[in-house]
């Protein structure tokens, strides 16, 4: 087995309980520390996509919400809204480090499909070169089933595998999951 140092290219997965704490809004000093291990990597040549759940928590936080709403179309307008807030946070937090991220928003489907799995792999790509931080989330205004069922957990794992990650780092607080996964 490598070395995690060894790792030259890595998918992190942070979930929405890691960010919110179980609240309707994102826990800054929480974001912070993400971007602060992910500035890190980067700093040590790692090539890292970060994979962040959050945009619902932001746009419930944004309307007032105290709780989750169980109306799906509210779940995806806070969606809609919150995922601007939750790029807007990560700008600025990278911004700190003298860095720069971008928004890929993605659903299953965009992997099923060779044209759309090679332009996602070729942003990636590129990005990369351009020194810029992928950040992936899920599509959460069309694509409902991650709302009905789950987070991003799948999708981390699609993109690991569509980039050919040496790691795939899940930060979650689901009791368990205790350590980094990689592909050997």
């Amino acid at each position: 087995m490598k070395s995690v140092k060894n790792y030259n290219r890595i998918v992190v997965k942070v979930g929405s309980s890691v960010l919110t704490e179980g609240k309707t809004r994102i826990v800054g000093d929480n974001l912070g520390r993400i971007v602060k291990h992910v500035a890190e990597l980067f700093s040590q040549k790692k090539e890292v996509v970060l994979v962040s759940s959050g945009a619902i928590a932001c746009g419930l936080s944004h309307m007032g919400f105290e709780k989750r709403p169980s109306v799906l179309a509210e779940l995806q307008a806070a969606a809609a809204i919150g995922q601007n807030i939750l790029m807007h946070s990560y700008t600025r937090e990278f911004g700190k480090y003298n860095m720069k991220c971008a928004q890929i928003l993605l659903t299953r489907d965009d992997f099923y499909e060779r044209k759309r799995y090679l332009n996602i792999k070729n942003t990636i790509f590129s990005l990369f070169r351009l020194g810029v931080v992928p950040i992936v989330n899920e599509n959460d205004t069309v694509s409902i089933d991650e709302i009905k069922f789950g987070d991003n957990d799948m999708l981390s794992a699609l993109v690991a595998m569509l980039i050919e990650a040496d790691g795939l780092e899940i930060l979650s607080d689901i009791e368990g999951l205790c350590r980094t996964y990689d592909k050997e």
